[in-house]
């Protein structure tokens, strides 16, 4: 068959009819399309140049290298589990192939692709790189009151999985943990009540900043940071996993977390009080117009050259102290 201009109903048609059915695909590359309805199969085969792409992430997505009978050199077999969602599969493959005419390289063409398609392909879906770095902020901070509290104070104080205005509810005092990868310490705030301190208790922010560290003896990643508090816990065990869950974290895509990290710098702690540059529902109230009309606010802030404080117990050992009078 010739490289046909298919429609999801002829998609369809296809499937429908249960016998396999293959096609030359695209311009350039002596790419072939497989259609396979006993298997709910679309594989798309095209020469094996350049790097072969890693899909290990993707459930419902496979490549091998393979030889064929009769025609020369290696081939790329890409196969995709269709099932539920015969044209988007098939989309993705002319995607591919649109690239691979455009002279880009498999590789490329397969990653580029699938961007686009990751929440549907993939079973198992990993945080973005800021929830990431921000879940093993606060994971440090919750392994450091383990340390210094009793399991069940250090559980009930973490409230960052449960959207509550702030990271942690200590008994003195409220925490919000900010967690980035860059140089200086610039923070993403992403509403207005995040930095607003409670009536009942003060509010400091936990700055902590985390690089890649390659093969530092001081590396971790996300899922060992997990495993090192779940070995600490006892009764707390349960409402750890849920807090985890609600955070976006699935144990059976621990494997994707393969980024190893390590502190840039010792957190520091900044008491939100008057003087600090924070955009707050209390100070848009008294500023803004229509105040009513006004939501989603976000905002970044650098908080490398304000002086901070000494944490209060029991994040004291864990912040950089201010010895300064």
């Amino acid at each position: 068959m010739s490289d046909p201009e298919l429609t999801r109903d002829t998609i369809e048609d296809y499937f429908a009819a249960g016998a396999e059915v293959a096609f030359p695909i695209g311009t350039s590359r002596g790419a072939t399309l497989e259609i396979d309805p006993n298997r709910q199969q679309l594989r798309l085969i095209c020469p094996a140049t350049g790097a072969e792409p890693d899909v290990t992430r993707y459930e419902r997505i496979g490549v091998e290298r393979i030889n064929i009978i009769g025609h020369g050199g290696d081939w790329y077999r890409l196969t995709i589990d269709a099932r539920d969602m015969h044209y988007e599969a098939y989309g993705l493959i002319v995607s591919i192939v649109d690239q691979l005419d455009g002279g880009v390289s498999f590789q490329m063409a397969v990653n580029e692709s699938l961007e686009g398609l990751r929440e549907l392909l993939s079973g198992r879906r990993r945080l973005t790189a800021e929830k990431e770095a921000g879940l093993i902020g606060e994971l440090l901070v919750l392994e450091h009151l383990l340390l210094n509290a009793d399991e069940d104070t250090a559980i009930t104080s973490w409230l960052g999985p449960l959207a509550e205005e702030h990271d942690f509810g200590l008994e003195h005092f409220e925490a919000e943990v900010k967690t980035t990868r860059s140089e200086a310490r610039v923070h993403v705030i992403g509403s207005e009540t995040q930095l607003q301190p409670s009536l009942e208790r003060p509010l400091f922010l936990i700055s902590i900043q985390i690089t890649l560290a390659g093969d530092s003896s001081a590396a971790f990643t996300l899922p060992d940071a997990i495993g090192r508090i779940r070995t600490r816990l006892d009764l707390g065990r349960r409402a750890f996993d849920r807090a985890l869950l609600s955070a976006g974290w699935t144990d059976d895509a621990a494997d994707l977390y393969t980024d190893r990290f390590e502190l840039r710098s010792t957190p520091r702690a900044y008491a939100v009080e008057n003087d600090f540059p924070a955009i707050t529902s209390t100070m848009l109230d008294a500023v803004v117009p229509q105040r009513s009309l006004v939501g989603g606010v976000s905002y970044r802030i650098d908080v490398s050259h304000l002086k901070w404080s000494t944490a209060p117990a029991p994040l004291g050992d864990l912040c950089e102290r201010n010895e300064t009078k």
